[in-house]
């Protein structure tokens, strides 16, 4: 049983990927205000991390060697909140942004490579959305770092994270409440990128899949 379970996760990485974030932003409001909050951050930062090794399986020998640094965020991340020392946090977030993004270009590309609409196609592409916004939380939270005042976000909240994920999610999705909202110039910049990525993402995406769905109906 548990063999079948464990294939079926390396089969479906991109699906496992998506459903670990999914759980972190629905779940993370129900331990916001608890003492061990950063304990279930380490569990579920560690979930992702792992889910997105998995997605490198596919790609052949040197990205899935690549993919494998993975490891040493969730290491550090550890680290970061044992010592809670600020710098060790920074460098793990910008690490873990940039680890996120690289996962997420790699996904984009097998999306690209699928000969035609299938799970592989569409579960990438929901995963590169999924792991933009999530990048986006932490970019936010990096900004915080150097500039506590640059949104209307609490940098001393427990719940910051949470915060900086519903930002995130609603600015590429232009939804745009204006509960949380961007005071200095680089939250602004930051605001336009992820609504200008979130437009443009769906707009050719959905361009893709529907050229490769018509593609493979006229091989038929």
């Amino acid at each position: 049983m548990l063999k079948k379970l464990f294939k079926g996760i390396l089969n479906h990485s991109q699906i496992t990927l998506s459903i670990t974030i999914l759980l972190v932003v629905f779940i993370i409001p129900y331990y916001s205000d608890s003492k061990y909050v950063g304990f279930f951050n380490f569990i579920f930062f560690s979930l992702i991390l792992l889910s997105s090794i998995l997605t490198f399986n596919k790609s052949g020998k040197e990205l899935a060697t690549f993919g494998k640094t993975g490891y040493l965020i969730i290491a550090l991340v550890l680290a970061a909140e044992i010592t809670k020392d600020s710098t060790v946090e920074l460098v793990t977030k910008i690490l873990f942004s940039l680890f996120m993004i690289y996962v997420a270009v790699n996904l984009l590309i097998l999306m690209i490579k699928s000969k035609e609409v299938d799970s592989v196609a569409i579960s990438s592409a929901i995963g590169v959305y999924l792991l933009f916004g999530f990048c986006g939380a932490l970019i936010t939270m990096v900004v915080l770092f150097f500039q506590p005042n640059a949104f209307s976000i609490s940098v001393n909240d427990p719940s910051v994270f949470h915060q900086c994920l519903y930002f995130s999610f609603i600015t590429i999705t232009t939804t745009g409440y204006g509960d949380i909202l961007p005071l200095q110039p680089i939250a602004k910049t930051l605001a336009i990128f992820l609504a200008l990525f979130g437009n443009l993402y769906l707009t050719v995406i959905i361009g893709i899949l529907i050229g490769k769905y018509l593609s493979g109906r006229e091989k038929r």
